[in-house]
């Protein structure tokens, strides 16, 4: 059987895992990178994975591309698409789709329009999956950690909580058998997009309000701070839900004291330390965060709601539109 070729698109913190998986599943992996990482990514990544084991993890020995006419001259079956829902604008993203082919295209972005946005730049719907990202990664080592003999990228997968795609059934089985070959866990689920978006809206208020609370946990946790985002969260649920039942599932997690509870639970549980992760990583991806957070605002005020609860988030201190 011929080998599996895929292209990961993006080599951060979330790229280099899906990569490394990949590629320990017997895939043929390459990097699309831009021009000035293409030196970094082509000396490799040590990686740090948090279930079981503590020694670096070596993820090297893939292709190193950053033009779209190296990708033409390949042909590659999967393509993930790892970078932040932002970085989709431009030229690139329509030039890169047309020179992969008929490769599967696996869309990793949670964003409402985000599938549109791959199916306007001339992915085919026929071989477009959708996926979510369940893993937290991030560069390590985070302020005060000292248990990586050097930095790298530290990994961690959630118990019973695999990566969900959902598409065309053959290739959706395809992308599913890749990762788990590769201990990436990863299952097939019903329309991932819409499934997704409701975790999404919960989470977007309450990460803008802890961003204003300067990353602390505990003052997030103060009843004035943990009300706002919660009417935040409960804005932007009615926003994706557009007049369509809200999931009791979702309607629960938005609640301030299951928020709590569960931050709580992961301080306990996750191994790492969750402030200066949120911190990090959410800092990094900060425009993706404001662009969903507007994006929930003005849906919501086509579809006639009221947005002020999510309005009066961006206005923090720390998240002025202004700054995005």
């Amino acid at each position: 059987m011929a080998r599996l070729r895929v292209l990961v698109v993006g080599a951060g913190a979330v790229g280099q895992v899906f990569g490394r998986h990949l590629q320990r599943g017997g895939a043929e992996v390459a990097c699309f990178v831009r021009e000035r990482y293409r030196e970094a990514a082509a000396r490799g990544f040590d990686l740090y994975p948090l279930n079981g084991r503590r020694e670096p993890a070596r993820f090297e020995g893939f292709a190193v591309l950053t033009r779209a006419d190296e990708v033409a001259a390949r042909r590659f079956d999967q393509v993930y698409l790892t970078v932040p829902s932002p970085a989709l604008d431009g030229d690139w993203l329509p030039a890169l789709i047309a020179a992969c082919g008929d490769a599967t295209i696996v869309s990793l972005q949670p964003g409402l329009e985000d599938r549109a946005r791959f199916l306007a730049a001339g992915a085919v719907e026929a071989r477009l999956v959708s996926g979510m990202i369940s893993l937290l990664s991030y560069a390590a080592p985070l302020p005060g950690e000292t248990r990586f003999a050097r930095p790298g990228t530290a990994y961690w997968f959630p118990p019973l909580a695999p990566s969900p795609f959902s598409g065309p059934r053959e290739p959706t089985a395809a992308v599913v058998a890749a990762l788990r070959a590769g201990k990436l866990p990863a299952a097939r689920r019903a329309d991932v997009p819409r499934a997704a978006a409701y975790p999404t809206a919960i989470m977007m208020p309450y990460l803008v309000a802890l961003e204003s609370a300067g990353w602390s946990l505990r003052t997030l946790a103060q009843r004035g701070a943990m009300a706002r985002a919660a009417r935040g969260a409960r804005t932007a649920l009615a926003v994706v839900a557009r007049g369509r039942g809200i999931p009791l599932y979702a309607q629960l997690v938005a609640r301030p004291w299951v928020v709590r509870t569960g931050l709580w639970v992961a301080r306990r549980v996750v191994p790492l330390p969750l402030e200066r992760y949120f911190e990090r990583h959410f800092t990094k991806v900060r425009e993706q965060t404001i662009t969903l957070m507007i994006t929930y605002i003005e849906t919501g005020k086509r579809a006639g709601l009221d947005v002020a609860p999510l309005e009066a988030l961006l206005a923090g201190p720390a998240t002025s539109i202004s700054n995005r």
